[in-house]
């Protein structure tokens, strides 16, 4: 792999979600060799819920140094400080925390630290520790900026040696849709191919599109959906679908930026 994450932070409310979220952003720090900052944010209008987790204690079972920090005041906007004072390159937070002490972590704070962060975003619900990352989905749309997020998918895949599972979805059933989502996804696999990354490719059309992604996730037991939240107008990513999947999906959600310049817009399509 020529490029790893190397520092990614957590953001931890002691919630039933945030502690998978803990689970699986050590399992990455371990892939990567690489330690991770925890930011527990306290809301002094909020009750804390103690879910019997030792942080260090985890950490120790990866065998990852864990870097802890503890503030108050508003949770999107210390998540959002931390990460550019610490240049992360990766956020892990639990979508519901609804059981801890910052009880609307999800709807507001879990899409605007989205919405600020430069670096991808991985949510995970309460549910969501029963599948690794061997098996990745990767919808793709029918706007140019939903290739950029392929880099990322490879590069998860190396990692952890998984396969990634192609999904072209459309609200239309248009011949030109159609076509172009062919060529999209024929490009993504040979981007795959010529890395030697396992990859399947599935053609969905559905007026729900967050809901076609979540079934055909589970469907193939995967461990992440990758999604763009920024594209074009015409995209589906935007408004109330990417929502709907950050918020209800059981299956993790990698959350990707097309202003991120780490790895997106490095697919040479």
């Amino acid at each position: 792999m020529d490029y790893k994450f190397t520092k990614i932070l957590l953001g931890f409310d002691n919630s039933a979600a945030s502690v998978i979220a803990l689970q699986k952003a050590l399992e990455t720090c371990k892939i990567f060799n690489t330690g991770l900052y925890v930011i527990n944010v306290r809301d002094p209008k909020t009750i804390e819920t103690n879910h019997g987790i030792n942080i260090q204690q985890e950490a120790n079972k990866y065998g990852v140094e864990i870097r802890y920090m503890e503030k108050r005041g508003n949770v999107s906007r210390e998540i959002h400080a931390t990460e550019k004072e610490i240049k992360a390159d990766l956020i892990f937070m639990g979508a519901h925390g609804l059981n801890g002490f910052q009880p609307y972590w999800i709807g507001s704070n879990a899409l605007r630290v989205i919405s600020a962060s430069n670096c991808p975003v991985i949510t995970v619900q309460a549910d969501s520790g029963k599948n690794d990352f061997t098996n990745i989905v990767l919808p793709l749309d029918n706007s140019a900026e939903t290739r950029q997020k392929v880099p990322y998918a490879s590069l998860f895949a190396k990692a952890f040696g998984a396969t990634i599972h192609i999904l072209a979805v459309s609200r239309d059933k248009s011949e030109e849709t159609h076509n172009r989502l062919e060529i999209y996804g024929k490009q993504t696999i040979k981007y795959l191919e010529d890395r030697e990354i396992a990859c399947t490719y599935h053609h969905r059309e559905g007026k729900s599109i967050a809901q076609s992604c979540i079934d055909y996730a589970v469907e193939k037991k995967a461990g992440l959906i990758m999604m763009m939240t920024e594209t074009e107008s015409n995209s589906w990513f935007m408004g109330t679908a990417a929502q709907q999947l950050v918020n209800h999906s059981p299956v993790p959600v990698m959350s990707i930026h097309s202003r991120d310049l780490n790895l997106t817009g490095a697919a040479g399509y």
